[in-house]
C-alpha cells in the first residue's frame, strides 16, 4: 500500500555574525523528517547558509499564499520574502533531530530555552537530574553518561505509540548492552534509528541507586536515581562537558506545541522493528520493563 503524502510547512532559519534571517517553505513528503531534509537540501542549493529548520506543520495546500514561488527541480514551494533580525550573541536553541517546535505558539516564550540542566529531589523521594542538550553534542553526552553510571544492567528501547498509530508502546530489552562500549556500538550501529528519532526513547539501567538514564522522545536526558552519589556524579559530569545549572529550567516538552519525527534516512517503525527482530539484539515486551 502506498501511503499518501503530506504537505508540510518548514520555517527556515539562517544564521550569520550580524543579521539573521527566517524564510517559509513547503514541500511535499512521506514524513516530517523527508520534509525537513527536503527543505535543508533546497537551502543549501539555493546558496542560504548555516540554515537550519526552526518550526514546522502539516499545512493545507489549498491554503498556500498567492505568489508563491515553486522550484520543480528541488521539489519544494518558498516565499520570496526573507525577514531579517539583529543575530544575538546567544543564538536560538537548535533542538536536536528528532522534534521541532510548532509553528503555533504554546504558552511560553520559545526563547527561554537554554542548553543546560537541572537537579532536584522529587516529592517521591528520587533524585532527578533533566538536561536539555542542543543538536550536536546529544550522542556524545548521552554515552558520556553512560560512562559515569556505576554499573549497566540492562539497556531498552522504547518505540512510542504514536508512532503510526499504532495505539501501543514496544520495548526492545538487552541484557548484553550492559558496558557502555556496546552501548555505543549499538547506538552507532542504528545510528538514524536510535537517538536522532523522536519516535525513540533509550534507557540504560543500573542496579546502583536503581538508576535510569533516559534519552527520552523529545530528546531531553533525564537521570532518575535513589541515590544522591549517583545524582552527584551526573552533575559532575554535566559540569565537566561544559553545561551549566539553569536557575529556570525550559524544554519542547513543556508549555510548548511540538513535533516529533524521524530523520529521512532512518526506517519506519514496522521496518525498524522488523530489523531489530532478524537481528535477534533484545525481547520484544509490550510493557516497561522491571529491574
Amino acid at each position: 500500500m502506498v501511503r499518501e503524502k503530506t504537505f508540510f510547512t518548514i520555517l527556515v532559519e539562517s544564521a550569520a555574525p550580524e543579521e539573521s534571517f527566517v524564510q517559509v517553505f513547503w514541500s511535499w513528503a512521506n514524513h516530517l523528517g523527508e520534509a525537513i531534509d527536503k527543505v535543508l537540501r533546497a537551502c543549501r542549493s539555493m546558496g542560504i547558509e548555516n540554515a537550519t529548520a526552526s518550526e514546522a506543520d502539516p499545512f493545507d495546500f489549498a491554503a498556500l499564499p498567492d505568489h508563491v514561488i515553486h522550484d520543480e527541480k528541488l521539489d519544494v514551494f518558498f516565499a520570496e520574502a526573507r525577514h531579517f533580525f539583529p543575530t544575538t550573541v546567544e543564538g536560538s536553541f537548535i533542538p536536536p533531530t528528532g522534534i521541532i517546535k510548532s509553528c503555533q505558539d504554546g504558552e511560553l516564550d520559545y526563547e527561554l530555552i537554554r542548553e543546560g540542566f537541572s537537579q532536584m529531589i522529587r516529592g517521591d523521594g528520587l533524585y532527578e537530574v533533566e538536561a536539555v542538550i542542543g543538536r550536536d553534542q546529544l550522542f556524545e553526552t548521552f554515552v558520556a553518561l553512560v560512562r559515569r553510571l556505576p554499573s549497566i544492567r540492562v539497556f531498552w528501547i522504547k518505540i512510542a505509540a504514536d508512532w503510526e498509530d499504532k495505539g501501543r508502546e514496544e520495548f526492545l530489552v538487552n541484557e548484553d548492552l550492559d558496558s557502555a562500549e556496546s552501548i555505543t556500538d549499538f547506538l552507532t550501529a542504528h545510528a538514524k534509528d536510535t537517538v536522532p528519532n523522536g519516535h525513540v526513547a533509550l534507557t540504560a539501567y543500573s542496579k546502583v541507586g536503581q538508576t535510569n538514564l533516559v534519552i527520552d522522545t523529545h530528546k531531553t536526558i533525564k537521570v532518575l536515581t535513589k541515590s544522591a552519589k549517583v545524582q552527584s556524579k551526573m552533575v559532575a559530569r554535566l559540569k565537566k562537558l561544559g553545561f551549566v545549572e539553569l536557575p529556570e529550567f525550559y524544554s519542547l516538552e513543556y508549555g510548548y506545541y511540538h513535533w516529533h519525527y524521524r530523520p529521512t534516512r532512518s526506517k519506519s517503525r514496522s521496518r525498524f522493528v522488523a530489523a531489530l527482530k532478524l537481528a535477534g539484539v533484545g525481547t520484544f515486551l509490550s510493557k516497561r520493563p522491571e529491574y
